[in-house]
């Protein structure tokens, strides 16, 4: 893997990470190496469900991808 660099140019992951795996590998790379282990880090929102939830497959809320791609079979209210 000789063309892998450290740091990283960037993490990418879902804001519910701040204190998950972007801070869990910042401070095992800062105790170990003495630098962060990216150059920059982006987060991202998440699409909510009509209660407002997260959308999750654990929570069994998410539409299918065909649903989106295809449209539901009531286009009035799956369009």
């Amino acid at each position: 893997r000789g063309t892998l660099t450290y740091p990283v140019d960037l993490y990418l992951e879902g804001s519910d990470q701040h204190r998950g795996w972007f801070q869990s590998s910042l401070l095992t790379s800062i105790a170990t190496r003495g630098q962060a282990p990216y150059k920059s880090v982006l987060t991202h929102g998440f699409v909510m469900d009509e209660k407002g939830r997260k959308m999750s497959k654990s929570l069994g809320n998410v539409v299918l991808p065909t649903q989106v791609i295809d449209g539901g079979k009531d286009k009035k209210k799956q369009p």
